[in-house]
């Protein structure tokens, strides 16, 4: 890392490690304020924003999120697109810690939402994996800034998961706050039922969820599944975000 003497700030170096996206990526060199790292867009800021929160590590991995190189591509491309895409690392990188992730993803938006370099009031949210859960939280009582959720191959809560809202209240949420959900073919056991029944819950009660499933691919295909049609879905839940985040509310 090294300082820019002129703006005052922190310039995180690239670095590779970890899984590659497959959708090849025009990188961009993030800003960091206070361990959230920026990546701005070429087109000028103020402008719409997206946190991504990252999945469920057991155990301290190696590298962090924040200095993979999924995550980071993954917010150049949006940063390309004209948002600014913030990376932050949270409590699920040491394991179970979801009510202290999300105390800590909670501090992060509310960062991002007061940069200068931000329209605090057109937020998206993209949570992949095991960070699914604490999405919940933010659709039970979304706030207006709040425009648009993306749920890629997550980790869903049941109806009793305890100290956490259940799945009716968060699609209640959905009404207002247009969610893109990725499900893949090949899911891991264990997220199957859940993810089921929140797609029959908000067809149940008439909520317009966007929901598209990827044939043929496992958790994780948009790391270990290079195809044209596995870049073309990451394509475009991009655009998807990028189209939410710009239109008019």
């Amino acid at each position: 890392m090294t300082a820019d003497p002129k703006k005052n700030r922190i310039l995180k170096l690239p670095q590779t490690a970890g899984p590659l996206l497959i959708l090849p990526v025009d990188s961009v060199t993030p800003e960091t304020h206070e361990g959230l790292d920026l990546y701005l867009p070429d087109s000028g800021t103020p402008a719409p924003c997206v946190l991504l929160v990252h999945g469920l590590y057991p155990e301290q991995p190696e590298v962090s999120p924040r200095f993979s190189s999924f995550y980071p591509a993954y917010a150049s491309h949006l940063a390309r697109r004209g948002l600014v895409a913030a990376v932050v690392d949270h409590d699920l990188t040491r394991g179970f810690f979801y009510h202290e992730a999300l105390a800590t993803v909670g501090n992060a938006m509310e960062q991002l939402r007061a940069r200068p370099e931000t329209d605090g009031d057109a937020v998206g949210m993209w949570f992949f994996s095991g960070g699914g859960p604490l999405s919940y939280p933010f659709l039970v009582d979304p706030q207006p800034w709040l425009r648009a959720v993306q749920l890629t191959y997550p980790a869903l809560p049941g109806p009793d998961t305890p100290g956490w809202p259940t799945p009716e209240a968060a699609i209640a949420g959905i009404a207002s706050v247009p969610t893109r959900l990725t499900l893949v073919e090949n899911e891991i056991p264990d997220y199957v039922a859940d993810q089921r029944n929140f797609v029959v819950l908000a067809a149940d009660h008439g909520v317009p969820l966007d929901v598209h499933t990827v044939a043929g691919v496992g958790h994780g295909f948009d790391a270990l599944a290079d195809e044209p049609r596995t870049r073309e879905v990451v394509a475009r839940n991009l655009d998807w975000m990028a189209e939410s985040l710009v239109r008019p509310r």
